[in-house]
């Protein structure tokens, strides 16, 4: 019974080396482990630029054939997939928290004023004094009560729905901005896929 070399890839892999070897890439698993790390050390491709390229699993079991023609090949992976290559650029922590920063702020400011639009257009003030005259006979009072129980509501509110607060979560279950992150990725890790496969620039079998 022939030997199986078992490989998978993620759909997008980054990194900071011109020169690309498949474990830079691939997770790689076989039972004869000369072989195995044979594999891990075979140059795959470099780099003379920053970008990407996109490479069919078909290209990867090609080589794989070409030096181990009696072995078994089996891929548990994508079939299509991006290699990224890019260079660490100096204060990128700084970039990034200044990044953070300023996205942070957009959503304060821009959360605030959605909900106070949203309030207006509904009418949230008058609602409060009718409660308030229904309810305590006394408007000025109410209002106030009733605004203050709103606004711990609608905090409490949103933070059951993103499940996450500061660098905690309150569940172990994915935060829904995570899962739409995910999915974006996702799409445009699929688009470059596509759109590279297109004009014909992906590394493939001839």
């Amino acid at each position: 019974m022939n030997e199986t070399i078992y490989i998978k890839v993620p759909e997008c892999v980054e990194t900071e080396y011109p020169n690309v070897i498949f474990s830079d890439f691939l997770t790689i698993y076989c039972s004869d482990k000369k072989i195995e790390n044979e594999v891990k050390a075979m140059h795959f491709y470099t780099f003379t630029k920053t970008g990407q390229i996109v490479v069919s699993i078909l290209k990867i079991i090609e080589m794989l054939k070409e030096k181990y023609p009696d072995m078994d090949i089996e891929n548990m992976g994508e079939e299509d997939f991006i290699i990224e290559y890019s260079i660490p650029k100096k204060n990128e922590k700084l970039k990034e928290a200044l990044s953070v920063l300023f996205i942070c702020l957009v959503a304060f400011f821009g959360g605030g004023y959605a909900i106070m639009s949203y309030n207006t257009d509904v009418g949230a003030k008058e609602l409060f004094v009718y409660l308030s005259m229904l309810f305590l006979g006394n408007a000025k009072q109410g209002v106030m009560l009733l605004s203050v129980f709103y606004s711990i509501g609608l905090t409490l509110g949103m933070i059951l729905f993103f499940n996450h607060i500061g660098n905690r979560k309150l569940t172990k279950d994915p935060t829904p901005l995570e899962i739409q992150m995910r999915l974006y990725e996702k799409d445009i890790s699929t688009t470059v896929i596509k759109d590279i496969s297109r004009r014909q620039e992906s590394i493939d079998v001839k």
